[in-house]
């Protein structure tokens, strides 16, 4: 397995199909089918599910395509570091599966002092199992995913609002329920695990409803466009208003407060580097009050 038949397996899943891969890789439809093949022949393990000249992935080759993610992107972070050695000389990798603005507020006050510093964001998605860190140095989750790991409290979900559409029924309201959303469709963010969703989710279940859900999306900027657009509305925490409010076309409508209240923190493995390490000192000295 090489990185070029990494790139074309990861061009055949986005495609779809042969022809449009080869397509986009500038090869041959039999070049690309022969890497396929050469793939499935290295793990002993056919990858995908052949619908006539749809190919959907199976078990495997799902498997293959996150590890597959994971590896180019820990290729493009060498790249990345070797190239800025002599401009950037300390690079930061924080992997992600929660947003919190007040966590971006703390990154660009450390920037402003720090200029050296390059930040490398990643989402959860590009991780495996519960190897929380990989090619990570910190970790954004919930407190509850991550047991007695060594962490910082960054903060917490408790509030919550509705996003609609401007043009949609409820946008004059100034406050609604959740029940009030029961008849509702929702566009919802998938979960780090595959079939769940985003915690806020969650919320309406406590409601006493089960959501309609008419989209699920990858992204935060997805979701909100497709609010925008009129495929649904949405729910957002307190700690993600900043993102929901500079989507045009859409308004915020406080729910009330969250009855899953979810705690955010920043977390670390054994092996902290020196760069890393630096952050995480200031950013306690911020904490207290003592930026420097």
């Amino acid at each position: 397995m090489n990185t070029r038949q990494l790139i074309t397996f990861m061009q055949v899943v986005e495609k779809g199909n042969l022809s449009e891969a080869a397509k986009a890789l500038s090869l041959s439809q039999p070049a690309v089918t022969g890497i396929i093949k050469k793939l499935e022949s290295e793990f002993e393990a056919e990858l995908f599910i052949r619908n006539g000249k749809s190919l959907i992935l199976n078990s495997q080759g799902r498997l293959l395509y996150k590890m597959a993610k994971e590896l180019l992107f820990t290729e493009d972070l060498a790249q990345i570091s070797l190239q800025t050695s002599g401009k950037i000389r300390k690079n930061i990798c924080i992997a992600m599966d929660a947003y919190s603005d007040y966590f971006f507020t703390l990154i660009g006050a450390f920037s402003r002092l720090h200029p050296d510093y390059c930040f490398i964001f990643k989402s959860r998605a590009f991780s495996i199992g519960a190897d929380y860190y990989s090619s990570a140095d910190l970790f954004l989750t919930y407190d509850y995913m991550i047991g007695g790991r060594e962490k910082i409290s960054i903060d917490l979900q408790d509030h919550l609002y509705a996003i609609v559409p401007v043009e949609h029924p409820f946008a004059s309201q100034k406050k609604l329920s959740l029940p009030d959303l029961q008849d509702q469709f929702f566009v919802f963010l998938r979960g780090a695990r595959q079939g769940q969703y985003e915690p806020c989710y969650s919320e309406c279940i406590e409601a006493g409803f089960l959501p309609k859900v008419s989209l699920t999306v990858d992204i935060p900027a997805a979701k909100y466009s497709t609010i925008a657009a009129g495929c649904g509305i949405g729910l957002v925490y307190n700690t993600k208003i900043k993102l929901a409010e500079a989507t045009r076309n859409c308004i915020l409508i406080d729910c009330g407060e969250a009855a899953v209240k979810q705690a955010l923190c920043l977390v670390w493995g054994d092996n902290l580097s020196e760069d890393a390490l630096c952050f995480l000192e200031w950013l306690k000295e911020y904490r207290r009050g003592n930026p420097g």
